[in-house]
């Protein structure tokens, strides 16, 4: 009888073949494998990702300019006004004009020069389709390392324009780089208007494409100042901006545009070079400020100019006019050209940059002051008669839709399109001393409106700067945005 111990499985002596993998094993490997990528994945983002440095226990900002730092009065208001209330501040821009000796004395504030594309030396009269791309390259690179070397900071502040590379940079900036960092807009202007007339052209390619760059990315700021009531509302009404993030900021006058006493006016007039051969009890001055740019036709000063020198040959009533222009821009050369071929008998121009100090005393000096320019959008304002008013000086300006924001006709100015409207209205205002009292006194009033009360109550709460009637007011600060001294 065989023995249950016997009994075997044939197959018992040789190894049981493999079996495949039942599908019961499966997903518990890729649970696991799921598992891992869940928590690593986001420790190696950790690790990879560039890090924040150690927060500075006083606030700090950066203010970038893609220009000229010294030509650019309102971010140079901006960075006094940080450092007023307790900013620690990085100033970024072209540095080819010197900015105000508050700015270069002030240890609470570094400059950081950004090199002009005209540095690099690239042969001149290429057509600027061809320079185009290559100036954005050179530009986007300067810009992105620079501000990598400056994150970290609370607050990102742009002057715009210009929008294109600037834009995108900073918020690549804010979004991987310093991501800590509130990035601010400060409208000026549309970047694709200012393109616009240097292509002579609003349907262009590239003035397409520069518009709706700065609607999309203009949409993605933490907020957004502007110059004018105007401007706020094409950026809610054509570019899709939220209202709350729009905070209109309109230029005022620095603390040191005053209007001058008597004394003091003699004084300046009797010792600055600028005056020489002007006889204060027989002439007037009328002071203007110019960039030199395609957007403020000088021509039209000029025929003004030729009307009244030809009117006051045959009255006894209009004084002789000493113009005194001041800036520097590309189209000086075209200009000068043209005032000699101008022979007057009783109009002198005279034209000179300025330093930051002789500016304002200069130009309170005038009796009456002229704008030419011509906003290339028409929402912006010129920085030039906030100057003006601040010093006591009525204000002929070439009208657009925004001014009326800034010039009353009849208060403290009066707008004008043509030359001969403005021929006019020198001659209405120099032959009529009580006209020009009234104009004067609404200058004034004008003018008391300044920049330090305004930020504090308008650009304060942006910056969370509580609103202290205590805070240090700015002593003062100077310059003339791209329209130069």
């Amino acid at each position: 009888m065989t023995k249950l111990s016997e009994l075997k499985p044939r197959w018992s002596h040789h190894t049981p073949p493999s079996l495949p993998p039942t599908t019961a094993t499966m997903p518990g490997n890729l649970i696991w494998v799921s598992l891992a990528a869940y928590f690593c994945i986001p420790v190696l983002i950790y690790f990879l990702m560039p890090k924040d440095p150690i927060i500075n226990p006083r606030k700090r900002a950066i203010v970038l300019v893609l220009g000229d730092i010294g030509r650019s009065p309102r971010m140079q208001y901006h960075v006094l006004s940080l450092v007023e209330t307790g900013f620690l501040v990085d100033f970024c821009g072209y540095t080819d004009t010197e900015p105000l000796r508050q700015i270069e004395e002030c240890p609470d504030i570094k400059i950081h020069p950004i090199k002009s594309f005209d540095a690099l030396g690239l042969p001149k009269g290429l057509p600027f389709i061809v320079l185009a791309p290559f100036k954005v390259l050179y530009q986007a690179y300067q810009l992105y390392y620079l501000l990598k070397s400056l994150k970290g900071a609370e607050y990102l502040l742009v002057q715009n324009p210009p929008a294109i590379p600037t834009m995108l940079i900073c918020y690549i900036f804010i979004t991987f780089t310093s991501r800590r960092t509130r990035y601010i807009l400060d409208w000026h202007n549309f970047g694709y208007t200012v393109l616009a007339l240097k292509l002579q052209s609003d349907t262009h390619i590239l003035v397409r494409m520069s518009r709706w760059f700065e609607q999309w990315l203009g949409k993605l700021a933490f907020a957004n100042f502007c110059v004018t009531k105007a401007m706020a509302g094409v950026l809610v009404r054509d570019f899709g901006i939220n209202g709350f993030r729009i905070i209109p900021l309109p230029d005022r006058p620095a603390k040191q545009f005053v209007p001058l006493t008597e004394d003091q006016r003699a004084e300046i007039v009797s010792s600055h070079e600028i005056f020489k051969d002007f006889n204060p009890s027989t002439d007037k001055i009328v002071v203007s400020s110019t960039s030199y740019t395609p957007d403020e036709d000088m021509s039209v000063l000029l025929d003004a100019l030729s009307y009244y020198d030809t009117d006051s040959q045959s009255r006894d009533d209009l004084p002789r006019i000493l113009t005194i222009i001041t800036g520097k821009g590309p189209l000086e050369p075209e200009f000068a050209a043209a005032v000699k071929s101008h022979s007057w008998k009783n109009v002198t121009i005279r034209t000179a940059w300025l330093a930051a100090e002789d500016y304002p005393r200069v130009l309170a000096a005038g009796d009456v002051g002229v704008s030419l320019h011509l906003s290339t959008s028409g929402w912006d304002l010129p920085m030039k008669v906030v100057d003006m008013f601040g010093s006591g000086v009525p204000v002929l300006a070439r009208n657009y839709p925004a001014l009326s924001e800034l010039v009353v006709s009849g208060r403290n100015g009066y707008t004008f399109k043509t030359a001969g409207e403005l021929a006019s209205q020198l001659i209405e205002l120099l032959s009529t001393p009580s006209k020009l009292a009234v104009l004067r006194k609404g200058a004034i009033v004008e003018g008391g409106n300044r920049w330090n009360e305004t930020w504090r109550i308008t650009a304060g709460p942006v910056f969370h700067i509580p609103n202290r009637e205590d805070l240090t007011e700015i002593d003062d600060s100077s310059s003339s945005s791209d329209e130069g001294f």
